[in-house]
C-alpha cells in the first residue's frame, strides 16, 4: 500500500485521530520520509459531528511534543473523505468497519494503525493517559509512514 493522500479515522475527530494528523504532518515536515514532503494528511470521526475542537488534553500531548493541533475543527468521515484518501488508518477496527460501510470498495486501502490492537480512546481520562496514547501513536506512525512511502 502505497499512498500520499492520508486519512486518520477515529470516533469523534476529537482526540485520536487529530493527535494522528498533527504527528503525521510533523513527522513529514521534520524529514522522517528523507526529503519527501508531498504528503496530504487529514482527519475525520467516524461518528463526528462538525466543528468541535480537539479536547484540551489531545490539545496538551501534543503541545509537549511541539506539535500544535490547537486549531483542528472535527469532521465527519463521508464518502468524498474516503475517495480522497490514498489511504485511511482507523484508530480502531470498528473505524475501519465504518469505512467500508461508506464504501464496501474501499478495503484495499484501510489499515488500522496498530496492526495487533485498538488504540484506546482517552477520552475522559487525565491527562496522563492521553500522553502515554500520544507516544504510542507517534511511535507507531513513524513504523506506518516509512512503509507508506516504499
Amino acid at each position: 500500500m502505497k499512498g500520499r493522500t492520508v486519512l486518520f479515522v477515529c470516533t469523534g475527530n476529537t482526540c485520536r485521530s487529530p493527535m494522528a494528523e498533527g504527528l503525521a504532518r510533523h513527522l513529514i515536515a521534520h524529514g522522517l520520509l528523507e526529503g519527501d514532503r508531498n504528503w496530504q494528511i487529514q482527519s475525520a470521526g467516524a461518528w463526528a459531528s462538525l466543528g468541535s475542537p480537539a479536547t484540551p488534553e489531545a490539545i496538551h500531548a501534543m503541545a509537549r511534543m511541539e506539535v500544535d493541533i490547537s486549531t483542528h475543527r472535527s469532521q465527519p468521515l463521508t464518502k468524498d473523505l474516503i475517495d480522497w484518501a490514498a489511504v485511511i488508518i482507523g484508530m480502531s477496527q470498528s473505524h475501519l468497519d465504518q469505512v467500508l460501510e461508506l464504501d464496501p470498495g474501499a478495503g484495499d486501502k484501510i489499515l488500522r494503525l496498530d496492526p495487533e490492537h485498538d488504540i484506546e480512546d482517552p477520552i475522559g481520562q487525565p491527562q496522563e493517559v492521553y500522553d502515554q496514547t500520544a507516544r504510542e501513536i507517534k511511535r507507531l506512525l513513524q513504523a506506518r509512514l516509512k512503509e507508506l512511502a516504499r
